[in-house]
């Protein structure tokens, strides 16, 4: 029964119980916000009709439809934004799919090929949250059985289904005039800037740790000021290579080259735009991650996200007019429209950062199978033939400029 307060969900005029069972039992007791009930109904919502728009019962739909129900989304337009779903978006939809089906899986409503293996215990409602996230219990695989069978298996095997969201890995590279006209946007570098000059310290060191690093997003979020702070670096000798720790994949460390020039612009973020971040969030703030949001921010002085930083590459690549057009189908109205996508990514940087590496140092007479291995090592790759295999088509750009002290002598 449900309580005075609780939400529901309505289908066709009537009340969804199952939905309304597991919306009141696995989502209000863990994140009282009426937001997030909103969305995780709306994101039901969104899978009972497609299932309806094919014709097909919920109770046995299977994994083809949850695949169907991802590509139907991908690349489509959003009646409601005019722009195309995000895999971030959809993502999230999926993962609160993901959860009600382990929920009906638990129930016995499910006759599809969802289930797997006996089913499991019931998960117990009113449980803690783990880091204050609703769905905790998906994500970090603890929600059900830890063996090969019941819920526990259900939950990876469609996780699994879910687009990734936050990285484009298609290897796209900046030309010299795209990462200038990016660059010339985010503005001055940060140990060069004099007051009244535009853009943000904040958006040049995101990109920069990108395009003369080679950092996935991940690992942009997840270096520690006090790494960069341990650094004495001259601005004598701007080419000099400094060493920082870096936590990649699983977990795994490995050691890059910073050259001076970033050092210098590094520090002068931390002492400037970062430290005016901190001071308005409250006094005797810390926060050990570098990359912070702007005291602009509604969320200032606190850790930039892998999404934010997303959203940033885009924001610049639509401001400054580097965009594709693409023909896109709303899946609600099958109307066909022109929309206009960003051209790069975060990840696009990282693409960047290894063809003007290799180049730069084979004009500065590195062996070839030296210069790849260089890069890997940067990229954190197993070996260099991932590398190799990776990047070996698309050399071409960059190729015509000359070598440079500095990947930032190569486009100054």
């Amino acid at each position: 029964m449900l309580k005075a307060g609780h939400p529901a969900i309505w289908k066709d005029g009537k009340l969804f119980e199952e939905a309304c069972r597991w919306l009141n039992n696995e989502i209000v007791p863990i994140k009282p916000s009426p937001k997030t009930w909103a969305q995780a109904a709306q994101s039901l919502l969104t899978w009972l009709d497609f299932l309806e728009a094919a014709e097909v019962d919920w109770q046995f739909a299977g994994q083809a439809d949850l695949v169907a129900y991802r590509d139907a989304y991908l690349g489509a337009i959003s009646p409601q934004t005019g722009k195309e779903y995000s895999a971030n978006t959809i993502a999230v939809r999926m993962t609160y799919i993901i959860d009600f089906i382990c929920f009906a899986v638990e129930h016995d409503w499910i006759d599809s090929d969802l289930r797997v293996g006996p089913i499991a215990p019931l998960r117990q409602s009113n449980r803690a949250p783990i880091d204050k996230d609703a769905l905790a219990h998906i994500r970090k695989g603890s929600g059900g059985p830890k063996g090969e069978d019941g819920v526990g298996a259900v939950v990876r095997r469609l996780n699994k289904l879910k687009p990734r969201s936050g990285q484009d890995d298609t290897v796209r590279t900046l030309s010299r005039e795209d990462l200038t006209a990016l660059l010339r946007w985010a503005g001055p570098r940060p140990s060069e800037r004099k007051p009244g000059d535009g853009g943000s310290d904040r958006d040049f060191i995101v990109f920069a740790l990108g395009w003369a690093c080679g950092l996935r997003v991940q690992e942009i979020a997840d270096v520690n000021v006090l790494s960069i702070l341990g650094i004495t670096a001259s601005s004598e000798v701007l080419g000099q290579m400094h060493k920082l720790l870096i936590t990649g994949k699983r977990m795994k460390t490995r050691l890059i080259d910073v050259p001076t020039w970033l050092v210098l612009d590094l520090q002068a973020y931390i002492e400037g735009e970062r430290k005016r971040a901190l001071r308005k969030r409250g006094p005797r703030v810390e926060e050990k991650q570098l990359i912070l949001n702007s005291e602009y921010s509604t969320r200032t002085g606190k850790p930039m996200t892998k999404s934010a930083m997303q959203d940033l590459v885009e924001r610049a690549c639509l401001k400054i007019g580097l965009i594709n057009n693409v023909k896109k189908v709303n899946p609600e109205t099958g109307e066909v429209v022109v929309a206009q996508t960003p051209k790069y990514s975060m990840h696009c940087l990282r693409h960047t950062y290894t063809v003007m590496t290799y180049h730069n140092h084979r004009k500065s007479g590195y062996a070839e199978l030296d210069a790849w291995k260089y890069v890997q090592m940067q990229l954190g790759h197993k070996s260099p033939t991932t590398t190799i295999n990776t990047y070996l088509n698309h050399l071409s750009v960059w190729a015509d400029y000359r070598a440079g002290r500095s990947l930032l002598q190569m486009v100054r």
